[in-house]
């Protein structure tokens, strides 16, 4: 398998290893700030907004708005099915939310790994879903990742941050 490097030209096998221990280590480090510096992943409750901007809403214990960020929606992934779902392709997802995720459909042709294209479920682990999406937050230089259960619909929905706003 061949991969596009940052300069255009094909990667090999150990440039893409690079690239994902890359994506995997900056993943990390800005899980690590977000949760530092904002308490991600602390809040009582949150919320998606899914207006003509993606949202997250985040609450505190007395059930007050204390943080949104805006988002690119990456994909799902179902631990009872071990499947990956890219938000893109789900056929209920809003035009204008769908052209901010296709962006990461982009990652086939940089890679040419076809499971960047892939519009049905395919089978993945959850391991594999930190490592497509930490791959995701790089090549949208988002700020990191926010992965939320939905239990109306038994899955791990995966979020890109791509800005924070703390509510005063």
């Amino acid at each position: 398998m061949r991969f596009a490097n940052s300069n255009g030209e094909l990667m090999n096998d150990d440039e893409f290893e690079i690239f994902l221990t890359a994506a995997n280590d900056e993943l990390t480090a800005k899980q690590a700030l977000l949760t530092k510096t904002y308490g991600l992943g602390k809040h009582k409750r949150w919320m998606f907004e899914n207006d003509e901007q993606a949202k997250l809403q985040f609450f505190n214990a007395d059930d007050k708005l204390v943080l949104t960020a805006d988002i690119v929606d990456i994909g799902s992934y179902s631990p009872g099915a071990n499947t990956w779902k890219w938000a893109w392709a789900y056929e209920s997802i809003k035009p204008v939310l769908k052209e901010q995720s296709l962006r990461i459909k982009e990652l086939e042709e940089i890679t040419d790994l076809i499971v960047f294209g892939e519009e049905k479920a395919f089978e993945a682990d959850e391991y594999f879903a930190w490592e497509l999406a930490a791959m995701a937050v790089k090549h949208l230089n988002a700020l990191g990742c926010y992965r939320a259960f939905s239990a109306a619909r038994n899955v791990y929905m995966f979020f890109a941050i791509v800005a924070v706003h703390e509510i005063s």
